[in-house]
């Protein structure tokens, strides 16, 4: 009897040209999670959609910043970083509300069904019809999203709508590539894309955050599980540090084992 571990990821050597739409649970994390990436897209030209799902209005526990204003300094963020570094003015916020639970969910979506089970499946439901239309009006050859096993509620219900839309849709992704990316919960890799030649300018934009920076430094934990990533690069002779991203799924053609 043979025992075998996960097989190893594959390792993509280029990426695909085209429109390219990442889902976003909160403004940043597209820059936090697969921000190389869209990088590396942006420097070969490729148009690059955003969609922010929620408001982010939890970002700030203690306070620090006016709540009458601070949903849209988080929106000024990600469109500033958007168009900085990724050459992109198409941001879409979906504004829905942070942080939902068991419970506060009656009291902010008060038609739901009395089922928990019954309750998220609407909301997964409610979140795929949305996230459907932008795939539709943006046509894209690449999709990023929350992978499905986040630990934080609303990366996973990001997850799972995806899901539900590749399973139940399936003729939108015909010439799509659709990969999830990590943010809360590391995943085993399918896919690994190097970012060494982009991870300064990719901290520099998480740098933008700045109500996310006063709490915690962003770019210098997201290079950290950058730098624990790049272990499964192929060995090269060389002391620089390496950085990638990991992923589940892959590119069509575009990698090699």
């Amino acid at each position: 009897m043979a025992f075998l571990p996960p097989p190893m990821p594959r390792i993509a050597r280029t990426l695909p040209t085209g429109p390219v739409l990442v889902v976003a649970p909160h403004p940043d994390d597209e820059m936090a999670g697969p921000g190389g990436a869209l990088l590396l897209h942006a420097a070969q030209g490729d148009a690059i959609a955003i969609v922010v799902v929620c408001d982010g209005t939890l970002g700030d526990p203690d306070a620090r910043y006016d709540q009458d204003t601070y949903k849209h300094a988080r929106e000024t963020e990600t469109t500033a970083v958007a168009a900085e570094f990724l050459n992109s003015d198409d941001v879409t916020f979906f504004g829905f509300v942070d942080g939902v639970t068991e419970g506060n969910v009656d009291a902010i979506y008060p038609n739901l069904p009395p089922d928990p089970d019954d309750k998220r499946r609407v909301l997964v439901n409610g979140l795929a019809s949305h996230l459907e239309a932008q795939i539709e009006r943006v046509q894209p050859r690449v999709i990023y999203h929350p992978w499905c096993g986040e630990v934080h509620s609303d990366h996973w219900a990001c997850g799972e709508a995806m899901k539900l839309l590749v399973n139940n849709r399936p003729e939108l992704f015909t010439a799509t590539d659709v990969l999830g990316y990590e943010v809360w919960s590391t995943l085993v890799p399918e896919t690994i894309i190097e970012t060494t030649a982009v991870i300064s300018t990719k901290m520099a934009a998480l740098r933008r955050y700045h109500t996310q920076m006063s709490y915690v430094d962003l770019a210098e934990v997201v290079a950290g599980m950058s730098r624990y990533r790049a272990m499964l690069l192929p060995y090269e002779s060389r002391s620089e540090p390496r950085y990638a991203e990991a992923f589940i799924g892959s590119f069509t053609g575009s990698e090699l084992p």
